[in-house]
């Protein structure tokens, strides 16, 4: 058998190989086509949605603005809370003497009237003495036995 006898091919099967490629690359561009459309249709569907959700925002914004205009008082400083006032009156808060300022002590004055009601009286508020803590703290860290050796 020859090499040249092989290879070569006839004028007809040459044709025919020729039409073979040639459809299947009309069928590919002709998806890649239609797959083009049918995004730039949906693109377009997807640009008049956003556009409508702006419009219809920007609808809402100005049916705010239409409406009457809420003036807004000035704030004026706030007057002392009676539970203020009693923390002052009881000698509970002494600023000369304490760290706590006296929001604090309202604060916590106000938490106990809320939780346990008018029967509860504050004695005393201090700051507390961080050492009980922190010895507590080292006792822990010294209980932990770590031997190195």
């Amino acid at each position: 058998m020859n090499t040249t006898q092989t290879l070569a091919i006839t004028w007809p099967e040459f044709m025919d190989a020729l039409t073979y490629q040639i459809t299947g690359m009309v069928v590919v561009f002709c998806c890649l086509i239609m797959l083009c459309v049918i995004l730039s249709i949906s693109g377009a569907i997807a640009v008049r949605l956003e556009e409508k959700k702006k419009a219809a925002a920007e609808a809402a914004k100005a049916a705010l603005a239409a409406a009457a205009p809420v003036a807004v008082a000035p704030v004026a400083a706030p007057e002392p809370t009676p539970a203020q006032v009693a923390a002052l009156a009881a000698g509970i808060y002494d600023a000369a003497a304490s760290s706590i300022t006296p929001e604090v002590v309202a604060a916590i004055a106000a938490a106990v009237k809320v939780t346990v009601g008018n029967e509860a009286r504050i004695l005393d508020i201090k700051p507390i003495d961080g050492s009980y803590a922190q010895s507590g703290r080292t006792s822990i860290m010294n209980s932990h036995n770590i031997n190195r050796g």
